[in-house]
C-alpha cells in the first residue's frame, strides 16, 4: 500500500483496525490505529517519534501509544465502526 493511500483511507474511516506483517518476525499484526490527534487524551500523550518518507505515524488505541507503521507492510484496513456495527 502506498503511504497516500493508506493516510486517506484511515482519515475516511477515523479509527481503523490496521493489519500488516511485522518487519522482524515476518507475522501479521494488527493495531486499532487513528490519525486524529487532536482529541485532548491522544494531545497529552508525548511521542519522541517522527514520521519519515516511508512511515506513518499513528496513535493505536490498543497499545495506548504512538506507532510508526510502514505502509508497504500493510495487508488490510478496516473501519472500527464496522467492526462495533455502528
Amino acid at each position: 500500500m502506498k503511504k497516500l493511500e493508506l493516510r486517506a483511507l484511515v482519515a475516511e474511516y477515523g479509527d481503523a483496525v490496521i493489519t500488516y506483517r511485522s518487519q522482524n518476525s515476518k507475522k501479521l499484526k494488527y493495531n486499532v490505529c487513528t490519525l486524529d490527534f487532536s482529541t485532548h487524551y491522544i494531545a497529552c500523550k508525548k511521542s519522541r517519534a517522527k514520521e519519515t518518507a516511508d512511515t506513518l505515524l499513528f496513535f493505536c488505541w490498543d497499545t495506548d501509544s504512538y506507532r510508526l507503521l510502514r505502509p508497504d507492510s500493510v495487508t488490510s484496513v478496516v473501519p472500527l465502526s464496522s467492526i462495533l456495527k455502528n
